[in-house]
């Protein structure tokens, strides 16, 4: 796969079936030293062109690569917003998958006003107040990564009430499923029922508060945004008494 970062700036796994791959990992934040004087991400960190200071006037500010040779039965982790480039070394099956959750929701966030952004500089010299310009901008938005401002929303929504669900249930610790030590695992817990809808008011009070967000048509939206961040704190401070 070519030089990328993972999509929502999610986390990821990446296990081995069988075959070999070769993992070249940037932290989060060393990207913007391999951009080049136009802004864009390499499609290979290892061409020679990198090293050419009037395309790539910041390379030599990079760290290496963390490089990873992945053994078949191995896992490989991801961090959110790492940039990365693989090659199969020989021929190869993989699993991969990917994820969000409270410790990165706000990452994701961050990505899709980042995305926002750019496409609003792209096509700047378009904008007309009278339009639609706002409404375009978040279609081309969803055209590049799959998701606009009211499916985010909404993303937001069901996992909160997913949440919800969890803190009016309790834990039910009579149930027999409680006894499996495999349910017991995959069991969300009250603390961590919490812990995400902490995390997805925070998220979800940025988003609100977003002009770009304020000036589509919300009417949509069920339930109201300003609603749904009530029900979400009552909920919370009901958990925690």
């Amino acid at each position: 796969t070519p030089f990328h970062a993972d999509v929502f700036r999610s986390y990821s796994w990446s296990a081995n079936i069988c075959g070999r791959k070769k993992w070249l990992l940037y932290p989060a934040g060393q990207e913007e030293f391999l951009k080049d004087r136009h802004g864009n991400l390499p499609f290979d960190v290892t061409a020679p062109d990198l090293r050419d200071k009037r395309i790539y006037p910041r390379y030599s500010q990079s760290q290496p690569p963390l490089e990873i040779i992945q053994e078949s039965g191995e896992i490989v982790f991801i961090p959110s917003g790492w940039h990365h480039q693989v090659y199969n070394l020989e021929d190869t099956i993989s699993i991969n998958h990917n994820w969000v959750n409270g410790c990165n929701v706000a990452v994701m966030w961050g990505f899709l006003q980042d995305e926002l952004a750019a496409v609003q500089r792209e096509i700047s010299q378009w904008k007309d107040p009278a339009d639609d310009w706002h409404l375009q901008c978040q279609l081309i938005m969803k055209s590049c990564t799959g998701i606009d401002y009211k499916e985010f929303y909404n993303f937001l929504k069901v996992i909160a009430e997913n949440r919800i669900s969890v803190l009016e249930k309790g834990l039910q610790e009579e149930s027999p499923s409680r006894h499996d030590s495999r349910a017991a695992i995959s069991t969300l817990g009250m603390l961590h029922a919490v812990f995400d809808l902490k995390r997805t008011v925070k998220v979800l009070s940025s988003l609100s508060a977003n002009e770009d967000f304020q000036k589509l048509d919300l009417s949509s939206l069920s339930p109201p945004p300003e609603a749904l961040l009530h029900h979400l704190e009552a909920a919370i401070d009901t958990a925690l008494l």
